[in-house]
């Protein structure tokens, strides 16, 4: 996810070769408009601009890629975007979540102590995104299949998965509020502080080469065109299970990881 340094004397630099610092920027943007959303009470419209956030970030990294635009200003820049976008932005949102029943309240004074396992949690982001750096400027042989700890957009979205729960429970019209059981979303929150963090090998799909059997690509297709129509449904229980299934893999990258590097 490196991008072309725009700050280069003597060249012009194309539109297509200024694509990728385009797309984090808007990454960017749209992360501080979850942030936005949360303090209007847009629970859903805050969660998802992350994710959108997400998209971007994904995005940046492909065109990079395909247009070969790297560089250092690229990476710093697509690094202080995921800083904001899934450091701060996701527990900006989330505290204020759990905030709002508690507002009023005689358990309002906790959000004091509520605020220690946020700061964890953008702590935790910001010590991923530089262990990272260094790995790569230390001259370490990059490894395309494994990350070190789960990604920062990974954890953003696994880290909002109660509110997600939430969302999936009003539209079914249930009684029950996740946001007021904050303990358990913020011990949630801790837990995937602790993965970002961890030495815990994780997939990196950046380099999965996608192949089908003829005779099965009608197959690959009716399952794109169901996942279509479940996302425009029921949004939330389709990215709620996407981090289901991302959480459901970790135990096989763990076992694909020891198998690839057996001296490890």
């Amino acid at each position: 996810m490196n991008q072309i340094d725009p700050v280069e004397h003597g060249r012009v630099l194309t539109l297509p070769k200024l694509l990728p610092n385009i797309f984090t920027t808007i990454g960017l943007c749209v992360g501080l408009t979850g942030m936005r959303f949360a303090m209007e009470g847009e629970w859903e419209k805050a969660v998802f601009s992350i994710l959108v956030a997400a998209a971007f970030d994904t995005v940046d990294g492909l065109s990079a890629r395909l247009l070969k635009a790297h560089s250092r200003f690229g990476a710093e820049l697509d690094s202080l975007a995921d800083t904001i976008s899934f450091g701060v932005a996701p527990a900006v949102v989330i505290y204020l979540w759990i905030r709002a029943p508690l507002i009023g309240s005689n358990s309002e004074h906790l959000l004091e102590w509520f605020w220690i396992p946020i700061l964890a949690f953008s702590t935790c982001n910001a010590l991923r995104l530089a262990r990272f750096n260094v790995m790569h400027e230390e001259g370490k042989p990059r490894d395309n299949t494994y990350f070190t700890g789960a990604p920062a957009p990974a954890a953003a979205g696994m880290a909002m998965m109660p509110m997600g729960m939430e969302f999936i429970l009003k539209r079914f019209q249930s009684g029950f509020i996740v946001a007021e059981y904050p303990l358990w979303v913020l011990g949630w929150v801790v837990a995937i502080s602790l993965l970002m963090i961890s030495r815990v090998p994780t997939f990196s799909f950046r380099n999965v080469r996608f192949r089908v059997a003829r005779n099965r690509a009608i197959l690959v297709l009716l399952a794109v065109g169901l996942s279509v129509a479940v996302f425009s449904e029921e949004p939330w229980i389709f990215l709620f299970s996407l981090g289901a299934l991302y959480l459901s893999s970790l135990p096989f990258s763990i076992i694909a990881y020891r198998k690839d590097n057996p001296r490890k």
